[in-house]
Parts: C-alpha cells; structure tokens; sequence
C-alpha cells in the first residue's frame, strides 16, 4: 500500500507523509497526511488526491454485490439466428428500461433522435482452442479424444500469425495442473480435410511456467499458465485453421462445430487475433450498417484475450489480476472520432473492448498531456506512454479532475485523444498499445462513452463490473435487478 500511494504521489502533484504503527497479530496502522505541492489550503484536487487512494487502498469491490443468478436455460448455446433477431433492452439515462423485440428492427429507429457516431471493434477471431496429448501417453494418434487436454492462447494480439510457428512463443493456458518445464505435448494435424491415414503429427514444447491457472468451481477445471513453442514450419495461421477450433466460451459446454467460425464472427470483422468474440458486435448485419451509414462509423481493432473469459475469484475485485490485451486504431478513424467529438456528435460505443480501448487512449493521452510519458525498458517511449495499467487511470483522474459542463466533458476529450494523434502521419499513421484497464464501480467515470451497447455478462466477470460502472452502480443493486428481471422476460444472456 505504501508504495503504491507513493508511486501516485509525484502523478497526482501531491507529497505522502506516511507512518506505520505495528500491532504484532493486530496488524499495522497506515497514518497519512496529504499535502498539495501548488496550495496553503483545501483544494478540490485534494479531495480528488483522498478519493483515488480510498479507492485504489481502503475501498472493497465486493464482488457478491454484482452476482446474480444466471439460470442455465438462459445461456445462449448458439448466436441468434438470423443475425439481429434477439430481443433488445435498453436502459436511458434516468435508469427507465424499455423491451424490444428485436434489435435489427428497433436499433437504428433509437439511435435516430440525437446526432452520434459508432465506433466498432473489428477484430477477427482466430481458431485458437487447441487439444494436445501428453508425449508420454501411449495412445496412438487415432484414439479419438481420450487423454486430450485443452490447449487455449490466451493472447494473439502482439503476435504475427504469419510467421512460422517454430519462430513464436505463445501464452497459453494447458487444462492440466502439474506441467513443468520441457514437458512435451503432441498434436495432429489432418491435411485438407484428409482420413486418418493422412495426417502430420507436430510436437508442442513447455518453454516455461508462469503458476497454476485457477477457475471457479463451474469451470472446466484447472490448469497450468505457461508460454509454448510449436515446432512446425507451417505459419501460425495456417497451423491454426488447419488444428484449431473456434475458442466458444467455456460456459456454453459443448464442442466447437464448423458453423460457429462465421457465426462467433462479426459480419465487419477484418484484423485477425482475437482469441475470443467480440460478441456485442454480432447483431449488426450488413443492411442494419448500411441503414446507420459508413460516414457514422469508425472502427478500431482490441484483440480479445482468453482472460476475457476468467472469472474472478477474489472476494474483493481490486486483487484481481487484469488481463492485458492488445489495441490499433489507424490515425484516420480517431481523426474521425475526434471530428465527430468537434461537431458535437455523441459516441455510440459497440461492445466492452471497444470501450476499454477508447477509455484506455483518453487516459494514454491524459499521460501524455501532462508529460507524463516515460521510455520503458527497450527505450521505447511510444510503447510505453501507449501502455496503460490495470488502475493507471486512478492518480491520473486527479490530474483530469471529474464534473463539470457538457463542453468541458467534450474538450477534455478531444484534448486527450489529439495528444494520442501528435506525431503519427495523418493519412498512413497507424496507433497502437496494450491495456489492462480495470472499469469498476464505484469510483469510475467514463470520459469518452456517451452510450453503449452489450450483451448480458456473467456475474463473476469483470465485464459485469464494466457495465455497473456505466449504469454508475455503486452497489450492485440495479444491475442485478435489471438482469434478473431479463432473464425473466426470456431474454438470452452471455
């Protein structure tokens, strides 16, 4: 805790006295006085400076306020069929909900009463999932699935899939507890679609364990969090649709089927590497995109990461450990967003991980703005002032501040988000990062989403954080109620 506050000190424009009383089993006392470096009196950047540290030290996320009961019937085993047939519920801005029943015929006739601009994430979801048999199993290699284990990538966005497999090391997560380092594993390969008797064995190699991988007791068991080397000359995308299977989520608890590669993909979907759907995306066909109209769309690219799918376990979700996943945007889509911001359009932001990556570039620029930026170990500032923590954004909300009128809300917006686009060529500039940000009540404010939309989430997932931030649900109460009541009128969740 001591380090923490100080390392928030310098951002914040505070200095920490701190002092620790030691009580042997009753434990230790923090006592703190903060002092402003630019005043003699209280400021409201000094509450501000008290605010961040009771949230970041002192305050509990208690995940049992955002639970529910999910019912089993509810779960969607399969994408709605036709696209943009599921039913719609929408929450205004005085928590009112309205039921629709479905959302290609309702959505665009919603969006239609103020001026806005959507931005969708268009990453592509590659056949990640992959199932592996220990080397010293003395099965052969046509024993069907007995002695299989999973084999999930846990991250692709930082990877080039055209590189040859034998070239990369990738994260994985093997549904096996107890794996070491040089362990082996094997995989077969069965070349276009060939019998049994046509098919290319490959070894996976442990390089090395990062710890146990632990899951809730709904899960699908346990496992080892380790990096892996495939040694095949194929490249990874090739290695993958020619072994791999679609990453459905685990919940769902039935094997991947050829149909779910185009389902489990949004109809826009173009940048390859994500490891999981970004789901919220998938009730938008070719005709309701048409009807928003291309001049109000942007797009960027988050590549889903398996940690999307971990739930949390902790009692108190600040210990849990944030996955990072991977962003781009091209210079001339945030240029769009950001002329959208200057003609005073309103952002309709589709899905969590577009979200978390426009959230992350405001507070990237937030740093940057305030010469905050500092060259990482490779001496590369780029990368690390596009980097951002899982509660980077806690001491630099201080330095934002928060309230205000709409036009201050705005501006700081576009000042953030033009800081991000200082330095990149506007016509072939492409941006790009890694964010772990945490979105969590009570304490989170959103500084570039106007409106969002997304699916139902499960109730140990951060994604359920996410969406009680927006609905600013300090105490779990309205989300839970709004969920159960959905579940109730047959809507189909996750």
């Amino acid at each position: 805790a001591t380090q923490k506050i100080d390392s928030y000190s310098s951002i914040m424009d505070h200095h920490a006295n701190m002092s620790l009383t030691h009580h042997c089993v009753n434990g230790v006392d923090l006592n703190l006085e903060y002092f402003t470096y630019d005043a003699n009196n209280l400021t409201n950047k000094d509450y501000l400076a008290a605010r961040a540290i009771d949230y970041s030290v002192l305050h509990k996320i208690d995940m049992n306020k955002y639970s529910y009961n999910l019912l089993p019937d509810t779960i969607a085993q399969y994408p709605a069929q036709p696209r943009g047939s599921s039913k719609l519920l929408r929450v205004d801005e005085t928590g009112r909900v309205s039921y629709f029943s479905r959302f290609d015929h309702s959505f665009v006739d919603l969006i239609e009463k103020e001026d806005y601009h959507m931005v969708f994430n268009d990453s592509r979801v590659l056949d990640a999932r992959l199932f592996i048999r220990h080397s010293d199993d003395t099965g052969n290699d046509n024993d069907g699935e007995v002695g299989l284990k999973e084999c999930m990538i846990l991250d692709l966005g930082s990877v080039d899939v055209t590189k040859a497999c034998h070239e990369l090391e990738l994260h994985v997560m093997i549904r096996q507890e107890g794996i070491t380092e040089d362990s082996q594993f094997t995989t077969v390969i069965k070349e276009n679609n060939s019998d049994d008797n046509n098919v290319t064995t490959t070894a996976i190699k442990v390089l090395k364990v990062l710890g146990d991988w632990k899951e809730d007791e709904k899960s699908n068991g346990n496992g080892t969090e380790c990096h892996i080397r495939i040694l095949s000359s194929h490249t990874l995308e090739h290695y993958l649709r020619q072994t791999g299977s679609v990453p459905i989520p685990p919940y769902l608890n039935r094997t991947a089927e050829d149909s779910d590669k185009l389902a489990y993909n949004n109809t826009y979907a173009k940048h390859s590497g994500s490891v999981a759907a970004p789901t919220a995306g998938l009730h938008f066909t070719p005709e309701l995109l048409h009807r928003i109209g291309a001049q109000n769309v942007s797009y960027l690219s988050l590549h889903v990461g398996a940690g999307t799918f971990r739930p949390v376990v902790t009692s108190d979700a600040r210990r849990h450990e944030m996955h990072g996943e991977s962003f781009s945007v091209s210079v001339t889509e945030l240029r769009r967003i950001v002329d959208a911001l200057k003609a005073g359009r309103r952002l309709i932001v589709v899905g969590t991980t577009s979200c978390r990556t426009l959230e992350s570039l405001f507070w990237c620029g937030v740093r940057r703005l305030h010469g905050l930026s500092s060259r990482d170990d490779d001496g590369d500032e780029e990368r690390r002032f596009l980097s951002l923590g899982q509660f980077d954004w806690v001491p630099l909300s201080v330095l934002v501040g928060d309230g205000g009128t709409g036009s201050d809300v705005v501006s700081r917006r576009i000042a953030a988000l033009e800081a991000v686009l200082e330095g990149h060529d506007e016509n072939t500039g492409v941006i790009c990062g890694r964010t772990s940000l945490m979105i969590a009540p009570p304490q989170y404010e959103f500084r570039t989403v106007d409106h969002l939309v997304t699916n139902f989430h499960a109730p140990d997932s951060t994604l359920m954080l996410l969406v009680a931030a927006f609905l600013r649900d300090g105490d779990g109460r309205k989300i839970t109620r709004i969920y159960e009541q959905a579940q109730a009128d047959g809507y189909r969740f996750l």
